[in-house]
């Protein structure tokens, strides 16, 4: 292979200026077209403003050793350097996601925060000199190395709706669900278990309980591609149900069986109907919603109980339908029919 890749550190000053100079090709022929939504520019642009990192770019450079001069070719990360050029032409406006900075743009940004946002690093490999075809084994090794994506990272990839950075931002600041009462934690939070599950979270709430697995969390993601109206008042009843159960029953759950998230997100369910009701979804009928929660003794008394049966493990007795309910797949509302119906008998009033 007749190319050197060089490791190197550029700032964004560094690419406005190459840009405005005509030095930087952001579109060669082996790049895509722009296909990034609003809302992933945004999240970019406030990842930067934040000082959190972004991915490294690929850029070949070739040398004309008569005219002494040098063009840029960037042949990944295209769609990032764009949305950087366009924030910084005024094209791109922050939207409340960007908490503090909703509705600026880049002229509007205070000096000091500019001044960061030009002087941010970005990571370059640099392919000195490439044809098309050393571009090309560059990328084939490197894909040879990377873990193949799990339906979860797939579905963040290939979506860039409002519906997929709401349930992204839900994750984030429900962190307490991974972090304390580990939920979700270690390696499928590094593959995006914790927005998988709450995306199923949004799903009971919008749909009520149904069917789940990753082709019922695509379709979800799908029917929401086009815009998400409803997602103050999703966000409204995901948060007010969390709160109850984080703040009156997070040892129970910590300490037991029904921190996985099969059952967790049954209980979830439950905790959703007693307090404001749910769709129906594919259940064949649905108890009647809006009793309220039990006092809390009574609550923990009866969670504890089904905690038990499920680490006894043994169906038989008053709960050997819910502990068959927890064998095997979760995912069908055969099994979740069971497991929301006795969640809802234990924690609701009536």
């Amino acid at each position: 292979m007749a190319t050197d890749s060089i490791l190197e550190q550029f700032r964004i000053h560094d690419f406005l200026d190459w840009h405005d100079s005509g030095a930087l090709i952001l579109n060669p022929t082996f790049q895509r077209r722009e296909v990034w939504r609003p809302e992933a520019k945004i999240y970019l642009i406030d990842s930067i403003l934040r000082r959190m990192p972004i991915p490294k770019v690929y850029i070949r450079t070739i040398v004309d050793p008569r005219t002494r001069k040098s063009r840029r070719e960037v042949v990944d990360g295209q769609q990032r350097l764009r949305a950087i050029i366009q924030f910084a032409n005024d094209e791109i406006t922050l939207t409340r996601r960007s908490q503090e900075f909703a509705g600026l743009k880049y002229s509007t940004l205070p000096e000091d925060v500019q001044r960061e946002f030009l002087d941010y690093p970005i990571a370059v490999d640099t392919l000195q000199n490439a044809s098309d075809s050393d571009v090309l084994e560059v990328f084939a090794r490197l894909n040879s190395y990377t873990v193949s994506l799990n339906p979860a990272e797939k579905r963040h990839a290939k979506f860039q709706s409002s519906f997929k950075w709401a349930v992204h931002e839900a994750s984030r600041d429900w962190k307490i669900l991974w972090e304390n009462l580990e939920i979700v934690t270690g390696r499928d939070r590094l593959r995006m278990g914790d927005d998988n599950l709450m995306a199923e979270m949004f799903s009971v709430i919008m749909k009520g309980v149904t069917d789940g697995g990753s082709a019922a969390i695509d379709r979800l993601y799908a029917e929401m591609d086009d815009g998400f109206e409803q997602e103050e008042q999703v966000r409204v009843l995901l948060d007010s149900t969390l709160n109850v159960i984080v703040s009156d029953f997070s040892e129970i759950i910590r300490e037991t069986s029904l921190k996985r998230s099969p059952q967790f997100l049954m209980l979830f369910a439950a905790f959703c109907h007693a307090l404001k009701g749910i769709p129906q979804g594919d259940l064949p009928e649905l108890p009647l919603g809006r009793r309220g929660i039990n006092r809390q003794t009574e609550v923990r008394d009866s969670l504890a109980r089904l905690a038990a049966a499920l680490e006894a493990n043994e169906p038989r007795g008053e709960y050997a339908d819910f502990v068959l309910a927890s064998r095997g797949s979760t995912q069908r509302i055969a099994t979740r029919r069971v497991r929301f119906t006795e969640y809802f008998r234990a924690i609701s009033k009536g």
